[in-house]
């Protein structure tokens, strides 16, 4: 069966995984309105780095610039676009529900948590699912993504209990491309270590313009990201929620030993946008943590402090660009 599947959102994460499953048989289309739908399809899209370089040529892998064009339904919709945009995606995937097969699924290849609350409002919990990505990626130009550190195996499942095994050609997809990808019955858990990852890291590394491996050199920005780990924890307490370490002692020790040695030289996405005068997604990061604390009575100073950095940055890089 050659499974139909619509990227919504031709940034790194989108182009290298528009690359991978078309590399292995899928029929992939990618949605996009910017300048890379042009650079698609005159090009068509690559996938370099760490992992096996994939060059597909131009016209295999389709772009449409609204979804009138589609002329197919699609079994997987992967949204990849920046978190900001989930609104009207949900809303516009809702209004052409034509264009998903009776047993598509949405994955949300997203960073933050919550995402899906808002594709909640117009779909079914089995129809929802998330994928947790530790792995970094770049656009080398608008058609060609580099990944360019891996730490743990991408990651597919229901948040709600919904059965997973839909999500089994897609992470076998992925996985036979090259990157390592499977099936999780823990995506919650593996969720909020990414949220623990990224909040730490993300923020300050665009603060400081330095990489991953740069921060935990420096003593005093090891001190920043130990206090945000250690709120981080107070809300996944206050919100009965769970990861797959116990203690922030726990987890410092995986994050310091393991994931920041394997992601050294990423410079993460906050960063680039912040480059590229982009807004960020930093309010489904510790935004988002703001937001639990709030809503349970907790102080978290630390993560106040970096949205109101990136929030200041972003302010003045977007209109430096405009």
């Amino acid at each position: 069966m050659s499974y139909k599947v619509l990227i919504i959102g031709a940034g790194a994460v989108g182009v290298a995984m528009a690359a991978s499953l078309s590399e292995e048989g899928m029929d992939v289309t990618v949605y996009s309105k910017s300048h890379t739908a042009d650079c698609i399809e005159e090009n068509g899209v690559k996938r370099c780095g760490i992992f096996k370089e994939i060059s597909v040529p131009a016209g295999k892998v389709k772009v449409i610039r609204n979804y009138g064009e589609a002329c197919q339904a699609y079994d997987y919709i992967i949204i990849s676009a920046k978190t900001m945009a989930d609104e009207e995606i949900a809303k516009s995937l809702d209004n052409n529900r034509n264009i998903i097969a009776p047993e598509g699924k949405i994955v949300i290849f997203q960073n933050g948590w919550g995402n899906d609350e808002v594709f909640l409002k117009y779909f079914d919990k089995n129809e929802v699912y998330n994928a947790r990505i530790i792995t970094g990626f770049e656009r080398v130009t608008p058609e060609n993504s580099k990944v360019t550190v891996h730490t743990a195996p991408i990651l597919l499942g229901s948040l709600y209990g919904a059965d997973n095994s839909c999500m089994e050609p897609l992470a076998a997809a992925i996985n036979n491309s090259g990157i390592p990808s499977e099936v999780s019955a823990d995506i919650g858990k593996a969720l909020w270590a990414k949220m623990l990852f990224n909040t730490t890291l993300n923020p300050l590394g665009a603060i400081l313009n330095s990489s991953y491996g740069e921060l935990s050199e420096s003593e005093s920005a090891c001190d920043i990201m130990n206090q945000l780990i250690d709120e981080t924890y107070s809300v996944l307490l206050a919100e009965h929620l769970e990861t797959f370490w116990g203690t922030p002692e726990e987890y410092r020790k995986v994050f310091y030993e393991k994931l920041v040695p394997d992601t050294y030289k990423h410079r993460s996405s906050t960063l680039q946008d912040i480059e590229k005068g982009q807004k960020t997604e930093i309010d489904a990061l510790n935004g988002c943590i703001i937001s639990l604390a709030r809503r349970n009575g907790i102080d978290v100073p630390g993560h106040r402090m970096i949205y109101k950095l990136i929030k200041s940055i972003e302010e003045k890089e977007i209109s430096n660009a405009s």
